[in-house]
């Protein structure tokens, strides 16, 4: 029987801790969720309806967003 690798079984349940980046253009929101094993990363988008500039993003609001659509990188 073949052994299966992590990222084959890894689910959005087991993510340990989500990173919230604004990226350059203001819009987009990139959630990184991570999990206890450090090559299993998933990775969820948003795009806003409008431009947020870097003093206003408060990354830990993002951190809890449910229903998120979470894909691995």
């Amino acid at each position: 029987m073949r052994a299966m690798l992590p990222f084959m079984t890894a689910t959005p349940e087991s993510i340990e801790q989500v990173d919230a980046v604004l990226a350059e253009d203001g819009r987009t929101v990139i959630l990184y969720g991570h999990t206890a094993d450090e090559n299993v990363t998933f990775a969820a988008s948003i795009v806003l309806p409008m431009k947020v500039d870097d003093a206003s993003f408060l990354k830990d609001e993002w951190r809890t967003l449910p229903n998120l659509e979470w894909h691995l990188r």
